[in-house]
């Protein structure tokens, strides 16, 4: 019997400096003892010299302590950006038909310079193309067929999980792909999809018991009533140069071009996959904003858009508070990945996370790749090898022990890098939205405690609910891209 594969080695990239500081850190910290130690031998005043050593202990003391995964400048960066949004409102939206813009509900924040097209590739399969003009991205979103686990075979598992990291890997190869999201959500079930399907099947010279066969069949359908819908985003930079970079047809072309290699590599990871097409994504991003459309898009299918635009799909109102956010008639929470399960973990960590629950029927995981090109990932994993060995030989006690283990995971990721393995960046977003009346502290326990169960540590999005709620969405927005805090001041 074969001994089950497990995966993990990955590691957060830190340069080592002294006292578990980052070599920047402890740059800095030399470089004002330094400047604290020459003012006093140029002045001889020590009144000067303990203030200029207390305004260096001001500037060095909230980037050495960190919180949650922030640095102290950090931390007081986002209060006050966050209070300097409220003051001049920008926390709070309105549109319909007696804004500002009659007749428009425009998506908010960060997509609201983003755009819908449609084209089709040369094999016939049309596409829904996402352009966020502030970061010149364009997305295409595949639905796909999730598969169980139930009478499959742990060696075909694995070699879909092995076929999955060969697809992230082909993707990092050529630089062009920005992050690849995917989307694990657990939505309601209103069976209306069924209920139409079974009423295109069903012909009007069928038999009656036929058709009330199948009439109980679609009212029997859904389960507990929560589906699972799954997606993946894969974002792109603009392609090519000078007037093809900004030729929207020209990158909608290219992109087309690489569809069909991308479909193939997610059908050997077991993931059958189709692009989603405009209508699709109207009514993921409608349904999403304002609950109570869910019915209505369901019912209206393809001619969704006939009466919504991608300047109409975004809510009536919304409100981005400091832990949550509320949109329409709706409240989301969204929680973050703040360490990557500690340990070799086996194909199922996250399947706790995963699953649905009828307690949590709205539920949204998305998975963040960020990939590497095959030219920076060496550069890369040879910078975090030698950064290993340097905090090994600095630290001491326990500290070195953990010191060892990075250098063997570094010299690993060293090695696979070698034989033809990506180098990603990932996080986790976690997203629950339910009805203003609905029991959010009940529902944050049972993230958290699914989170636990997947060896997950996971923490809230403070001061940028609306953002993470959008990019969880797994529709091309990858939030370090559209960061607004220099990493000088950052973990």
């Amino acid at each position: 019997m074969n001994a089950p594969r497990v995966y993990g080695r990955w590691e957060r990239p830190r340069s080592a400096g002294f006292f578990g500081l980052t070599w920047g850190v402890s740059l800095l910290g030399l470089g004002l003892i330094v400047a604290v130690m020459a003012s006093f031998m140029l002045i001889q005043s020590i009144q000067i010299s303990a203030t200029l050593l207390a305004g260096a202990a001001v500037i060095f003391v909230p980037l050495a302590i960190t919180r949650d995964g922030r640095t102290g400048w950090e931390l007081l960066l986002l209060r006050t950006q966050f209070a300097m949004a409220r003051a001049r409102g920008e926390l709070t939206y309105r549109s319909g038909r007696f804004s500002r813009m009659p007749g428009l509900a425009k998506l908010p924040g960060l997509l609201a310079d983003s755009r819908l097209t449609e084209y089709e590739t040369a094999g016939g399969k049309r596409f829904a193309m996402l352009h966020i003009r502030r970061t010149d991205h364009y997305t295409v979103v595949l639905r796909v067929l999730a598969r169980g686990k139930e009478l499959v075979d742990q060696h075909q598992i694995d070699t879909w999980v092995e076929g999955y990291g060969q697809f992230l890997a082909a993707q990092s190869r050529g630089g062009e792909v920005v992050a690849i999201t995917a989307v694990l959500e657990n939505t309601v079930e209103t069976r209306l999809k069924h209920t139409l399907e079974v009423a295109r099947l069903v012909r009007d010279t069928a038999p009656a018991f036929a058709k009330q066969v199948m009439g109980e069949a679609a009212a029997d359908s859904g389960g507990v009533g929560v589906r699972i819908d799954a997606r993946i985003a894969i974002t792109f930079r603009a392609i090519g140069k000078g007037r093809i970079r900004r030729d929207q047809p020209e990158q909608a072309r290219e992109i087309g071009q690489r569809l069909q290699s991308v479909l193939s590599q997610l059908a050997h990871a077991g993931l059958p996959a189709t692009p989603m097409q405009a209508w699709e994504v109207l009514a993921l991003v409608r349904s999403r904003y304002d609950l109570a459309s869910q019915r209505d898009v369901e019912t209206a299918g393809r001619a969704i858009t006939e009466s919504q635009s991608w300047d109409s799909v975004g809510p009536i109102a919304h409100a981005d508070r400091w832990d949550h956010y509320v949109h329409d008639a709706a409240r989301s929470i969204t929680w973050e990945m703040d360490g990557a399960p500690r340990g070799a973990v086996m194909e199922t960590v996250l399947e706790e996370l995963l699953r649905p629950r009828p307690d949590v029927p709205r539920k949204r995981v998305a998975i963040v790749y960020r990939l590497h090109s095959a030219a920076d990932a060496t550069s890369l994993v040879d910078s975090d090898f030698r950064d290993a060995i340097a905090a090994e030989q600095t630290e001491r006690g326990i500290a070195s022990a953990s010191a060892r283990i990075r250098v063997a995971n570094t010299s690993a990721a060293r090695e696979e890098q070698a034989r033809g393995a990506g180098l990603t960046r990932f996080g986790v977003l976690v997203t629950v939205t339910d009805h203003l009346d609905g029991d959010l502290p009940g529902i944050e326990a049972s993230v958290k405690g699914m989170a636990a169960a997947s060896r997950l540590s996971v923490r809230r999005c403070y001061g940028y609910q609306a953002a993470a709620f959008a990019a969880s969405l797994g529709i091309g927005l990858v939030l370090p891209e559209h960061t607004s805090i220099s990493k000088g001041v950052s973990a």
